[in-house]
């Protein structure tokens, strides 16, 4: 894709060359308001602890097996006292 800026010709490598050398030489060069330090100098202090970046999500879900018994075949236990104990408990007085 290019397109045409006055008598210079555009398109998305001289971008990229332009927005990098911007990056290098300007935005990471001087000293950030919030931090009060200069964001290529502290990369470098910081990439050592820095992680590899994941690979692209592949669009696979990993399960691990279950190895118990399907859902359907476990045994359903009720959570529910019998009326009786609630009897119990509201008669004394607790």
């Amino acid at each position: 894709m290019s397109g045409e800026l006055g008598a210079r010709s555009v398109d998305h490598d001289a971008a990229n060359v332009a927005a990098k050398r911007w990056l290098r030489e300007v935005a990471n060069a001087r000293v950030h308001a919030t931090t009060g330090e200069i964001p290529a100098m502290r990369l470098e202090q910081e990439r050592c602890a820095l992680r590899p970046v994941p690979a692209p999500y592949a669009g696979r879900i990993v399960r691990r097996q279950d190895r118990r018994a399907p859902i359907a075949s476990r045994p359903l236990v009720g959570m529910q006292h019998p009326l009786a104990t609630y009897d119990m408990l509201v008669g004394a007085g607790l």
